[in-house]
């Protein structure tokens, strides 16, 4: 029996990056913890011909580097083990595929299967079997991160596939949408957002806040009804990058889930709130579920590469924490991040939410709070000092090795995501009036340090003072 109406108002969504289901969660799968997981047999042919099993011993960074593709072309390689993205969808061409991104040899090319034992990435999975896992979340495109995040924000990418950061021809989001009905809404950031350019938000800044805006808002229990968190994309010197994109270390991102979870946690809104932990794309890593069919939310096609939108892309880890989910609770409804406005809908909207939609997508989307079974709230608190898990807990809190993550991250040369916000955040330098102008170009920002002090710089002219300065 699930909480009576109106008992959620606050729902919370903290989206990582470029992770698949089965490289993060798949090695939890048991005889008494029954998701579709991983059997250990699992495999792709590589290059020669010499079958690649799975593995449970991925390392927090250093096994991808090169960046695995996850481009269209990519995807279908992955998938259906050819460009065009035709025949059965064997999942068979993620080691091949790697190998054709530049992977140095045939053996490096292996390491695409490789996979988190449970143990390693203690926040995620104690949390996973602590409350509810949705085993059947993909991704709303078989391709990058930009345009899966559009699908997070509009439930739509508008015909695109690309990186191009310029978003300003984007439709309504779920923020205007709440926003029309009186529904606070609010965008998170740390040092960037991928949201900055879309259309009316430059001219808009009451959707964006910071995280410790966020984690203050939790401890006054003032959260708006729809939160939306980002990571930290770039090492600044001082903080490491959290969005656990690869090769950035996967641990700085559980310290992240596990902030963001104990602010909600111990907030006075508990028993009122949702929180999803979810991932935007599978960032080229394995995973044996192929990926099914849906709708194109708004007759927009992608020309070059040709693409309808009537196929999702690869599954990802989701989580929903509530203290209305059973603990151990497998989900296996398919969901995509459509779902998210599917479900603020839902939320707070009333008894129109079905016809007040963003687009035929999350219009048919499913709300993922039918995980909330239970007549009354839990009282417990996740366990995350289980034996087996605080080798990982105390790699990942050493000041030591924290402060040397932030110093070495923030001299790595950019990733194609990062280049993608920097060009974001010079367009939105460009669109201020020349005074207010940050005088550093595009071309001097080198490593993620640079990156970094570029966005803060550009924000403190663009955003309110009390956002200013992410943490």
């Amino acid at each position: 029996m699930p909480p009576p109406a109106g008992t959620i108002q606050h729902l919370v969504v903290l989206m990582l990056e470029n992770r698949s289901f089965d490289h993060m969660l798949g090695f939890l799968r048991s005889d008494g913890y029954a998701i579709d997981g991983l059997t250990g047999t699992e495999s792709n042919l590589d290059s020669t011909g010499v079958a690649v099993t799975v593995s449970n011993d991925a390392r927090y960074s250093g096994d991808f580097t090169p960046d695995p593709g996850h481009d269209f072309i990519s995807v279908n390689r992955q998938i259906f083990g050819n460009d065009q993205g035709t025949g059965e969808a064997t999942m068979s061409g993620f080691v091949t595929a790697y190998g054709q991104m530049g992977a140095s040899s045939v053996a490096q090319s292996h390491q695409i299967m490789k996979c988190f034992s449970p143990e390693k990435i203690p926040v995620l999975t104690t949390l996973a079997q602590q409350y509810a896992v949705c085993d059947r979340w993909f991704s709303s495109v078989p391709g990058p991160t930009l345009p899966n995040r559009s699908f997070a924000h509009a439930a739509t990418s508008i015909g695109r596939l690309d990186m191009n950061p310029i978003w300003l021809g984007e439709g309504e989001t779920i923020y205007e949408l709440l926003d029309k009905s009186g529904v606070s809404a609010k965008i998170f950031f740390q040092d960037a957002t991928v949201a900055m350019t879309v259309k009316n938000f430059l001219t808009n800044q009451k959707y964006f806040g910071t995280l410790d805006d966020f984690l203050d808002a939790c401890d006054n229990g003032k959260l708006p009804s729809y939160s939306f968190i980002e990571p930290r994309y770039n090492a600044d010197g001082n903080y490491a990058a959290n969005d656990q994109h690869p090769d950035h270390d996967v641990a700085e991102g559980e310290t992240l889930i596990q902030d963001v979870y104990n602010a909600v946690r111990q907030s006075k809104l508990w028993n009122n709130t949702i929180l999803l932990i979810v991932y935007d794309e599978h960032g080229g890593l394995y995973d044996h579920v192929p990926p099914p069919q849906t709708v194109n939310p708004d007759g927009k096609n992608c020309a070059d590469p040709p693409f309808d939108f009537t196929r999702l892309g690869i599954r990802v880890p989701a989580i929903v924490v509530s203290p209305w989910v059973d603990a151990g609770a497998i989900d296996h409804t398919q969901y995509d991040h459509a779902s998210i406005a599917a479900t603020a809908r839902k939320l707070f909207l009333g008894a129109n939410w079905r016809t007040n939609f963003l687009t035929a997508r999350d219009q048919i989307a499913n709300p993922f709070d039918a995980v909330l079974t239970l007549n009354a709230p839990r009282t417990d608190t996740a366990n995350f000092d289980a034996p087996a898990n605080r080798p990982a807990l105390a790699r990942a809190s050493d000041p030591q090795q924290i402060a040397a993550r932030a110093q070495q991250q923030s001299n790595l040369p950019l990733s194609d995501l990062q280049k993608a916000l920097v060009a974001q955040t010079h367009a939105v330098n460009q669109s201020l009036p020349p005074a207010q102008q940050v005088a550093a170009s595009p071309s001097e920002v080198q490593t993620e340090g640079d990156a970094a002090s570029f966005h803060s710089q550009v924000a403190a002219q663009v955003l309110p003072a009390k956002v200013q300065k992410a943490p």
